[in-house]
C-alpha cells in the first residue's frame, strides 16, 4: 500500500491547527497529495427567522473560512493540496470524500456542545472504507520511532497491519503485543506467523509481548504504550450496527477515549 493522497478533516475545533499540520508533514514525508475536507449544514439556530439562500450564503462563508485556514496551514509544508467541501453533515461528507484518499486523519474527540458540525470518531472509522489515523489533541507530529501491533487474530487486525504497512518501513522499532485470554492459548504462535508476515515486508520485529490481561485487554494495552514509549499504535477496529447506532467493543472504544498516542485503525 502506498500512501498517494491523505484526508484530513478540518473544523473549528481548536485542535484543528495541529491536525492539520500533522496531516500536512505527513504527505510531505509520503510524497502525498494532501486534502482537507469539511461539512457545514444548512440548519438554522433555534428561533432564527432566515431565508434558504441566507442560510447557503452564511454556510459557504464558513466553508470558505475553514478552506483558507487550511491553505494557509498546509501550504507551508505540504507540495500539493486539495480542498473538499459540502452543506451537509461533516460525519455524511467524510465518509464520502474517503473514496479519493489512502488513508484519513481525523480527531480524537466531538466538538464540544456541537452536533451538528461535529462528528463521532468511530462512525467515520467504521463508514469510511478507509484506515483511519485518530489523533490525540494537540499533536501536530507524529513521530514513526516506535510502533506498537495490538494484535487480535480477527480480519480487522490483519486490514490494520497491511493498511500500516507505509508506517511500520519507517520505524526504528516494531513490537506485536497480545493480551492472553481464555481460548487464545496459540497467541505466541499466531504472533510468529505476524512477524513473518511483517518480515517478508522488510519489517523487523523488535519484541513480542504476550501478557495476561487481568484488568482488561484496553488497560494492559495503554500500559504498554507507556511502558516501551510507544508514538503510534496501529490495531484493528472492532464495532458492529444496532439500530443504525455504531457499538463498539472495550479496546476500541478506550483506544478512542484515552490514547495518549495517535491510532492507526482499520476496520
Amino acid at each position: 500500500m502506498t500512501l498517494a493522497a491523505i484526508m484530513v478533516t478540518i473544523d473549528f475545533d481548536p485542535a484543528s491547527k495541529a491536525r492539520i499540520k500533522l496531516a500536512a508533514d505527513l504527505a510531505r514525508r509520503f510524497g502525498s497529495l494532501l486534502i482537507g475536507v469539511a461539512g457545514w449544514p444548512l440548519l438554522k439556530r433555534p428561533g432564527e427567522k432566515v431565508s434558504d439562500n441566507d442560510l447557503a450564503e452564511r454556510a459557504a462563508k464558513e466553508l470558505q473560512s475553514l478552506g483558507e485556514s487550511f491553505r494557509k496551514i498546509a501550504e507551508e509544508v505540504a507540495v500539493r493540496v486539495e480542498w473538499r467541501s459540502s452543506m451537509d453533515f461533516p460525519r455524511e461528507v467524510i465518509p464520502k470524500e474517503a473514496r479519493a484518499a489512502d488513508l484519513v486523519v481525523i480527531g480524537q474527540s466531538m466538538l464540544p456542545g456541537d452536533i451538528v458540525h461535529s462528528y463521532d470518531p468511530g462512525t467515520i472509522i467504521l463508514a469510511a472504507g478507509r484506515p483511519v489515523l485518530v489523533v490525540p489533541p494537540e499533536k501536530d507530529h507524529l513521530e514513526v520511532s516506535r510502533i506498537l501491533v495490538a494484535w487480535k487474530d480477527s480480519r480487522e487486525a490483519r486490514r490494520a497491519i497491511r493498511d500500516a504497512l507505509p508506517f511500520l518501513k519507517l520505524a526504528d522499532e516494531v513490537c506485536i503485543a497480545v493480551a492472553k485470554t481464555p481460548g487464545s492459548e496459540d497467541a505466541d504462535a499466531q504472533i510468529a506467523d505476524v512477524a513473518k508476515y511483517l518480515d517478508r515486508h522488510d519489517v523487523r520485529v523488535a519484541q513480542r509481548i504476550s501478557s495476561v490481561a487481568r484488568e482488561g485487554e484496553e488497560a494492559l494495552l495503554l500500559d504498554i504504550v507507556r511502558q516501551h514509549r510507544v508514538n503510534l499504535i496501529v490495531a484493528g477496529a472492532y464495532g458492529r450496527t444496532r439500530l443504525s447506532e455504531w457499538i463498539f467493543g472495550g479496546v476500541t472504544r478506550h483506544l478512542l477515549l484515552n490514547s495518549p498516542v495517535p491510532c492507526l485503525l482499520s476496520n
